[in-house]
């Protein structure tokens, strides 16, 4: 059958939108699936990793996601829907032009909205079937009357959760003939409950008051005394980033609390230990489902619509009463304390998420088909197209999936290639001319990357290649990688040198690997606060003459030349700590506002070595963990008795290599 997703757009990473990928990957192995945006561009985001036979119809390719090129309201949108303002008179036109031409045998409506809008238009042989996103007892209540009015002329409606689909307006709405059928929302399933142990705990979602992402950070912070060795990490957009920020800080988490900016995806929660679902109201289970498929055991609240419908208490996860710190503490730190349970329930975790992998959701979706009758009067030929996209392309795109393992070496496995010998490892950049070719093994889709042999690569990036038997490239994009076994440090005890790679996503897509090589190298792992100065500790590898004296070095950016000796450095069975006192920097400054490096020196005489936290998972650290700022006033004896005592404050934090820098402002 032909199959239209219809969704605002594709152009961003967002729930939604990543609702309709999901749901294209679950249908289109058996249909032809479009899916038709009202906004945005036809080239969907990257990172929502939409099949390759997937078509995208842009109903307005021009007009941005949040963009108004009409100041008339829509008129198919109930007016008091939460997406009442997103939509205009313009949109109503594109709507039902498209609608009318459809050559669709069911078009499916992701929101509470557009499910509104296509109750309105016409769509010759074509079923019109709506899932709504959220409880229907969460719309206004003056929405709801119009809302079952409208949904009275669709075929079928799919409510998310078990809970949903006994409301009252479901109710109504099967004694009037339409299907009611609870499906859960698609997601993506890891391949083995076996992965490696990393020691984080995730939180993910939306940053607003009813996710209690406060009471999460308060939760984790009555662990750190028995578990110091952990790490949360919060991943979501919203309004209270600000806020979160501050209680980081205001907790004494700056060091072991990462706060991602972007919405979640599959390898977050794969690469976490543990997931922590604090929220008071949940619209569906997808926020535990998501953990679930990707083996990670759940701390959650037991709130309607949210656990309880997914899981039992002990089988994947612990269930806490809501708002309750001490007990959610309590359940972490079950979790980090016993392997053993973790172990057991990331595979009782995956079992639990079966029945909404996609390929569940799909039969579920051709049982509803089937129920409604799709196709019996549709159009069965090649689909008719209503301009505004293109149609994807017929050969899909090479794409890698990599892991890395425990050992420093990466598994990739690639997608929408054949005849492929080698995967081929080439640095990017002016001057850079290094190759590095791993043969394609297990049947021409996996390589084993040593992360030995990328060594010869020198600092910079790199972009990964696939090579056919006639010797032909193909540059290969960024699939799904999972780094959960970076933050092992052990295989660089094989290395003189230090040496580390990580790849990433680059803003078109494509795999790239960000390479540090350097002789010696200074890890920071902590850094810890007093009154009047900074406590450093770390470990060190590579070429360090450890005989005589180690110091800590102050170089000012806006004046390189310039070094000042900030400290003497403790050493000890591979780990330094160092003491940087603040008045050192107070003393040297010669403007309102400079930056200066880290450095640490030995006795040889070579160059200083920058302080960097590298030897981790995150190739950009500067955008997840903020340091507080120290602040005090100039000592009387600084400058003189007749001198004015400035306000100065000191701020670690992380340039674009996660090497570490200093900012000295003076306030007023």
């Amino acid at each position: 059958m032909n199959i239209e997703i219809l969704v605002h757009t594709l152009a961003t990473d967002s729930i939604g939108a990543r609702a309709a990928a999901r749901l294209a990957q679950s249908l289109v192995a058996r249909h032809r699936v479009t899916v038709v945006t009202v906004r945005g561009a036809a080239a969907p985001h990257p990172g929502l990793r939409l099949p390759a036979n997937v078509d995208v119809l842009a109903l307005a390719p021009s007009v941005g996601a949040g963009d108004r090129d009409d100041d008339e309201t829509s008129q198919l949108v109930i007016a008091g829907d939460p997406e009442f303002r997103r939509y205009n008179r313009a949109d109503d036109g594109r709507l039902r032009k498209h609608l009318s031409a459809s050559g669709a045998d069911a078009v499916v409506a992701l929101s509470s909205a557009l499910g509104a809008a296509l109750a309105q238009c016409r769509v010759p042989h074509a079923r019109r079937i709506a899932r709504q996103p959220a409880p229907v007892e969460r719309l206004p209540e003056s929405v709801r009357a119009r809302w079952t009015e409208l949904y009275r002329e669709l075929d079928a409606v799919v409510p998310l959760t078990q809970g949903d689909a006994a409301a009252p307006e479901y109710q109504a709405l099967r004694a009037a003939g339409v299907e009611v059928r609870h499906i859960a929302e698609p997601v993506l399933l890891a391949e083995s409950p076996d992965k490696p142990t990393t020691g984080v705990v995730i939180s993910a979602g939306r940053l607003v008051s009813h996710r209690r992402v406060d009471l999460a950070l308060h939760a984790f912070a009555q662990t750190r005394a028995a578990h110091p060795g952990w790490q949360l990490r919060v991943v979501g957009t919203g309004p209270l980033h600000r806020e979160t920020r501050e209680l980081v800080t205001a907790l004494g988490l700056h060091d072991h609390v990462l706060l991602f900016d972007r919405e979640a995806g599959e390898e977050d929660f794969y690469d976490a230990d543990i997931a922590l679902v604090a929220a008071e109201r949940l619209d569906s289970g997808r926020p535990v489902l998501e953990a679930l498929a990707q083996a990670t055991p759940v701390v959650a609240t037991e709130v309607p619509y949210g656990a309880p419908e997914v899981l039992a208490e002990g089988h994947g996860g612990l269930l806490v009463p809501v708002g309750d710190v001490q007990a959610t503490a309590r359940a972490l730190e079950r979790y980090m304390a016993d392997e053993r349970l973790r172990s057991a329930h990331r595979a009782q975790a995956l079992r639990t998420a079966q029945s909404a992998g996609t390929e569940q959701v799909g039969d579920a979706y051709e049982e509803l088909f089937r129920a409604v009758k799709a196709g019996i009067r549709g159009r069965w030929g090649k689909r008719q197209r209503t301009g505004g996209g293109a149609p994807a392309e017929d050969r899909p795109l090479p794409t890698a999936d990599c892991r890395v393992l425990p050992n420093g070496a990466w598994e990739v496995t690639l997608r929408g290639v054949s005849g492929a010998r080698t995967v081929r490892v080439k640095e990017q950049g002016k001057g850079r001319e290094e190759v590095v070719d791993f043969p394609v093994e297990s049947g021409r889709t996996r390589a084993l990357i040593d992360a030995r042999a990328l060594a010869v690569l020198g600092e910079g990036r790199a972009d990964l290649y696939v090579v056919d038997g006639r010797g032909k490239e193909r540059r290969l994009r960024y699939g799904r990688c999972t780094l959960g076994g970076a933050r092992d440090v052990g295989h660089l005890s094989d290395l003189d040198n230090f040496h580390w790679v990580l790849p990433y996503a680059t803003e078109g897509g494509y795999l790239r690997l960000r390479v540090w090589s350097r002789p010696s190298h200074a890890e920071l792992v902590a850094v810890d606060y007093s009154d009047t100065s900074l406590w450093l500790t770390g470990w060190l590898q590579g070429e360090w003459q450890l005989g005589g004296e180690l110091l800590l070095l102050l170089r000012r950016r806006q004046e390189p030349a310039r070094t000042l000796a900030a400290g003497r450095v403790r050493f000890e069975g591979g780990w330094f700590g160092a003491e940087l006192n603040m008045d050192e920097a107070m003393r040297a400054r010669l403007l309102m506002r400079e930056n200066w490096d880290v450095l640490l020196t030995d006795s040889s005489g070579s160059e200083p070595v920058r302080v960097a936290r590298i030897a981790d998972d995150q190739v950009v650290r500067r955008d997840v963990q903020r340091f507080p700022e120290l602040v005090r006033e100039e000592p009387t004896d600084l400058f003189g008795p007749d001198v004015g005592r400035a306000v100065v404050g000191l701020r670690p934090y992380f340039t674009a290599d996660n090497e570490l820098s200093l900012v000295v402002t003076e306030h007023h």
